[in-house]
């Protein structure tokens, strides 16, 4: 609102009572003659009108300084960014898996049993002759211990017959004699496994002893002794022989 219209409302309305009043006291005014005397003179009123004082000029409205603009910002121009590598290719999804099948009664065919025929008896097939073998002749009675010992010394002597010419010449100077004794095996005239259980005292005599049993011939196993296997232990003698001595 205004402050200077609202002024000329306050006195337009500040005149109008006046009036009001001014007309009452003009109506009370002849009452008031009838009773007093004569000789009275009337009163004389006096009307004054006060004009109200001016309202106050309201201050000047100051607009608000404007606001500083603040500077736009500077922006660097874009810089373009590379595009981003491809992705990897994923790998193709796989097939989903088969729906189950519904459930479903189905009947089962069940084929016919066929009718039971008993087998027909065969004749028995003729079995082929079977070849007699004769029985294999009696194996010979073991040898005795007797017999045993007999065949051990020759063995022996078989030994003993090599003995001289595998004699070492240089044992023979040294006048070196000794019995080494010597352990073998013995299968249908073949001799495996010779080692020696007793030393001479002298290695060169215990060596010839050795390559004696290894060169040896061995007498043919008599009778009874073929396939049997037999642990035999013998001694070579190496002695010097005596010189001979004429007589006159």
């Amino acid at each position: 609102m205004k402050p200077e219209a609202d002024g000329r409302r306050f006195a337009v309305a500040l005149g109008i009572g006046l009036l009001v009043e001014l007309g009452g006291l003009g109506l009370l005014l002849p009452a008031m003659s009838h009773r007093e005397s004569p000789a009275t003179t009337p009163a004389t009123v006096k009307l004054s009108i006060i004009a109200p004082a001016p309202a106050p000029k309201p201050p000047p409205v100051t607009k608000p300084l404007p606001k500083p603009v603040p500077p736009k910002p500077v922006t660097p121009p874009p810089v373009p960014v590379p595009p981003p590598p491809p992705l990897p290719m994923a790998p193709p999804m796989p097939p989903p898996p088969p729906r189950p099948a519904e459930h479903h009664i189905t009947r089962r065919y069940v084929a016919p049993r066929p009718k039971y025929t008993p087998p027909v008896p065969q004749p028995p097939r003729p079995q082929p002759p079977v070849a007699q073998t004769p029985p294999p002749p009696p194996a010979p009675p073991a040898p005795t211990g007797g017999q045993v010992d007999a065949f051990s010394a020759a063995i022996k002597r078989a030994l003993q017959a090599h003995a001289n010419e595998v004699y070492p010449q240089a044992a023979q100077m040294a006048d070196e004699t000794g019995a080494p004794q010597l352990t073998f095996t013995y299968l249908n005239g073949v001799v495996t496994g010779i080692t020696l259980t007793r030393s001479s005292g002298y290695p060169l005599l215990d060596r010839a002893a050795l390559e004696d049993a290894r060169i040896a011939a061995y007498p043919p196993p008599p009778r009874g002794f073929q396939g049997r296997t037999y642990n035999i232990t013998v001694t070579v003698t190496f002695q010097m022989a005596a010189p001979d001595v004429d007589g006159d």
